[in-house]
């Protein structure tokens, strides 16, 4: 089953869809939503692959033209046109597609959800979680160690 947007996912990507850079402490303030909560749905949509990553915006305006500033434009006005149409789409009732982190099939029904340290991971089945354990236990157990710290 996917994960669905809620009031609070949309207005935190909508925040952070101006100014990635904000602290969730600042996003908190302009969204109404306690930071914790900010932080959590963050990772929540990082950690089920909605979000990819955070990347700079580069203003060209300040820069010196050369010969090899004309690929780094065109870069620069797909980015601005691909934001465009992210802020069209993300509305309340999105739905986000999830695969399995074992075996990366599609997630059909509700997940089956292992939450360690800061981190959430997805699976289609309890046999899938439970190979997942056994594979990366070591791993699994150090990340929640270092988080314990």
């Amino acid at each position: 089953m996917p994960v669905e947007l809620d009031d609070y996912d949309v207005s935190i990507l909508r925040s952070l869809l101006k100014d990635g850079r904000k602290s969730f402490r600042q996003v908190s303030r302009e969204t109404g939503i306690s930071t914790p909560t900010v932080k959590a749905r963050f990772e929540r949509l990082v950690n089920v692959g909605f979000i990819i990553k955070v990347i700079p915006i580069i203003n060209f305006e300040k820069a010196q033209y050369n010969d090899n500033i004309s690929d780094l434009r065109t870069h620069e006005n797909q980015y601005q046109h691909d934001q465009k149409k992210i802020k069209t789409t993300i509305k309340n009732g999105l739905k986000i597609m999830m695969s399995c982190d074992l075996c990366h099939g599609s997630i059909a029904g509700d997940p089956q959800v292992m939450k360690f340290a800061n981190y959430e991971r997805f699976f289609c089945c309890t046999s899938c979680k439970s190979e997942y354990k056994r594979k990366y236990g070591g791993r699994i157990e150090a990340i929640k160690k270092r988080y314990d710290e």
